[in-house]
């Protein structure tokens, strides 16, 4: 009988062992092998793996898996207590975190997704002892200087440009610190104005879009009227042009004229002196209602119905 339990406990014992000799490395898994609290390899092929039994402790990472860090806010599943069992997520604001400040000490609250996966697993498990703690001070540190070089237009209207512009400063900085992270991706949610000023901003927003409406249609007036003004300063000008043509010929006619009479008044001076005065005195009658006829040697005035 002794015997019996014997062989049975060797053969318990024999499990253990064998057991305690292998270790699975899965599809996206690297593991550290520490012996005798040194790290003596990284496994990073996939398969069973064998190891000191008692001895070597593996610790095991997946380099796969998105990991999440939000920033700002703070979401938690609560489960819908109505007809839909269904989870849903919640959100709270954490203003600690979101408070940033722009160009000119504006305030705004801002909110960050950032992705990443373990990378070095070596890095990730030594050289640092909080390295979500760290990673968060990293991407703290990077939106806070890039948030204040911006004015607060650009920060509320540009979340994709500040995304783009801070993702390969946190790789950067995660890479110094040698957190052994990966960062796939930075996003940032929303950026806002705090709830306390926000009737304050959105007069002084109205009142630039009320601004711009009305530049707009100055605009529109301008160059509604422009054209307007210059066919009429056009028309002005041709009519000028028009008019001087017609004087010029006016002129050129009339010294013309002068200088035929001038050559007949060289001619007959008397008798040109006389047709002068009576074509004169012609034009001058046509134009006067009533007609008079004075005897300058009787000195008396007679009224003689000439007729037109």
């Amino acid at each position: 009988m002794k015997t019996k339990t014997k062989v049975i406990l060797y053969v318990i014992l024999g499990g253990i062992l064998v057991l305690n000799c292998w270790y699975m490395v899965k599809t996206g898994e690297k593991a550290l092998v520490v012996r005798f609290g040194e790290n003596i390899k990284v496994e990073t092929t996939t398969g069973i793996k064998f190891k000191m039994p008692f001895i070597d402790r593996i610790i095991k990472y997946n380099t796969e898996e998105l990991h999440q860090l939000e920033y700002g806010f703070i979401s938690h599943q609560e489960e819908n207590r109505g007809n839909d069992e269904s989870i849903k997520l919640q959100y709270t604001d954490n203003e600690a975190e979101s408070l940033l400040l722009t160009k000119g000490s504006y305030i705004v609250n801002g909110e960050l997704i950032l992705q990443y996966k373990i990378g070095n697993v070596y890095d990730y498990h030594y050289k640092v002892s909080d390295q979500i703690g760290t990673l968060q001070l990293a991407l703290e540190s990077v939106i806070r200087r890039n948030v204040q070089n911006k004015t607060l237009d650009d920060a509320l209207l540009n979340k994709e440009v500040i995304s783009a512009e801070i993702l390969p400063e946190i790789r950067k900085k995660v890479n110094e610190y040698g957190l052994g992270i990966e960062v796939v991706n930075v996003e940032i949610q929303n950026i806002s104005v705090p709830s306390e000023v926000k009737a304050a901003y959105d007069d002084v927003n109205n009142a630039k879009n009320e601004k711009s409406g009305r530049l707009e249609e100055a605009n529109k007036y301008k160059n509604s009227i422009i054209p307007e003004a210059r066919a009429e300063a056009y028309k002005l000008v041709e009519e000028a042009k028009g008019y001087k043509s017609e004087k010029l010929g006016q002129a050129k006619g009339d010294v013309a004229s002068f200088l035929q009479v001038y050559e007949q008044y060289k001619a007959a001076p008397s008798g040109t002196k006389k047709r002068l005065y009576l074509e004169t005195m012609e034009k001058v009658l046509q134009k006067a209602k009533n007609k008079y006829i004075v005897d300058i040697q009787d000195g008396a005035i007679k009224y003689i119905p000439l007729g037109n």
